[in-house]
């Protein structure tokens, strides 16, 4: 009998076995949290491209400031993200920002008052600030892992505090920066300016920082440990991972890029204000749980808090072109899309529980 051709078959089972591989890929990534936001990214992009305000949302100017809030939003929503994966919380991002701002500016006066060069006192004063933030971040680690203190009670104590102590820094004035142009121009500035590729320098920082988020998660044993604390605790203390030091560290991360989000803040108004960013741990954790963070822990990814920080960000954005008095309208938005997310998610959970 003729043999069959076994250079043939082992290259129809090849096409097949990749063939299989392709086709989980795509459905993966179908199921993804994240593929659903941008669905939802492009049917709105869409339904403002054909609607009254179409001119005034897409002119550049628009463009470029929706660009440089999500940016703003993405960065220290990065670090509520990693925190969330571990299952824990972060509610002082707001007041963080507000502080670190105030710090800034204060540490930033007093320096100048020294007489050291504008480049000395610049570096310092950012330097000193975002030491600042690291040992806040620090303080949260160690209380919520080494004294098992709730995440979300120390955090909420936390924003309070922080809240407080940005008042009274200054006797609840603002601290002017606008004599820094390095500050004002870090959050304010673009890269290729005056060009149709001009993008917020902001922009720029958030795509570092996200990259680097990405890798740590994605590619390192660190990323591994975090997810596995996130998703079983109890087992990943049994195998070996250093549960404490794994919690230390995202909520170094959170403060720390909470921090970096202050500095840019009080660039943009040019001015330590210790009543700005109120809320905005509330949009931090929005921008998480709408791209796939898990309030449980274990899920979650960079790219999909910066797909929820976008459409977070052009619905605030729509509201502000559409409606007369948009602010009185920005907590429906971000508290409602928080909302649907989470039961998006409960949802979703209850359905693979019942396929298993």
């Amino acid at each position: 009998m003729p043999q069959p051709d076994t250079q043939t078959v082992n290259s129809k089972d090849t096409s097949a076995g990749q063939g299989a591989t392709m086709s989980r890929y795509f459905r993966n990534l179908l199921m993804a949290r994240e593929s659903s936001v941008v669905v939802v990214l492009a049917v709105l992009l869409i339904v403002m491209y054909n609607s009254s305000v179409r001119g005034a949302f897409f002119s550049q100017q628009n463009v470029l400031n929706t660009l440089l809030q999500i940016s703003l939003l993405a960065i220290y929503a990065i670090g509520e993200t990693v925190v969330i994966i571990t299952g824990g919380i972060d509610l002082s991002l707001g007041s963080l920002m507000a502080f670190t701002g105030m710090v800034l500016g204060m540490s930033a006066n007093a320096l100048a008052h020294h007489h050291y060069s504008v480049t000395v006192v610049v570096a310092a004063a950012m330097s000193f600030t975002l030491l600042v933030s690291l040992a806040i971040g620090a303080i949260h680690g160690v209380l919520v892992a080494w004294l098992k203190l709730p995440a979300f009670v120390v955090t909420l104590a936390s924003l309070t505090l922080l809240r407080s102590q940005a008042l009274v820094l200054n006797n609840q004035l603002p601290v002017t920066l606008s004599q820094y142009n390095f500050i004002n121009n870090l959050a304010n500035g673009q890269l290729f300016a005056n060009t149709k590729f001009a993008i917020p320098i902001p922009f720029a920082i958030m795509v570092v920082l996200a990259v680097a988020a990405h890798l740590i998660l994605a590619r390192s044993p660190l990323g591994r440990y975090i997810y596995s604390v996130g998703s079983n605790e109890q087992a990943a203390r049994l195998s070996g991972i250093n549960v404490a030091k794994v919690k230390l560290f995202v909520y170094c991360c959170s403060a720390l890029l909470g921090g970096v989000a202050g500095i840019l803040f009080a660039g943009y108004g040019t001015q330590g204000d210790p009543t700005s960013a109120v809320g905005y741990e509330l949009n931090a954790v929005a921008a998480a749980v709408i791209g796939g963070a898990n309030l449980m822990g274990g899920e979650g990814s960079i790219a999909g808090t910066l797909l929820g920080a976008a459409l977070l960000e052009i619905l605030l954005a729509a509201i502000n072109i559409k409606l007369a008095n948009p602010t009185v309208w920005q907590g429906t938005v971000v508290g409602g899309v928080l909302l649907f997310a989470v039961l998006a998610s409960a949802f979703q959970q209850r359905k693979n529980r019942s396929a298993i």
